[in-house]
């Protein structure tokens, strides 16, 4: 199943409390399973901050739809290594 996020540039996620956090617990991050959600979410968060660079992201979800986060050290690590073909 998939949720999606929302994530600044900086990468700070948002939190059910609409504040940006370093290192949440996915159990406050704020998340969607409707990609139209998250949008309104981000309309608003422009409509109040225009200098925010804040994109939406498509993460994985547990049984219990919670987004599955990985931190950004290990994806940068992933695309960093050269393919081998």
């Amino acid at each position: 199943m998939k949720v999606y996020i929302l994530k600044t540039q900086n990468n700070l996620v948002l939190n059910k409390n609409f504040e940006w956090c370093s290192e949440p617990h996915r159990d406050s991050v704020f998340s969607s399973p409707h990609r139209d959600i998250a949008l309104n979410q981000l309309i608003e968060i422009n409509a109040k901050d225009i200098s925010l660079r804040v994109s939406i992201v498509e993460c994985e979800a547990d049984s219990k739809s919670r987004p599955i986060l990985i931190p950004s050290e290990k994806i940068a690590a992933n695309s960093a290594q050269p393919n081998a073909a």
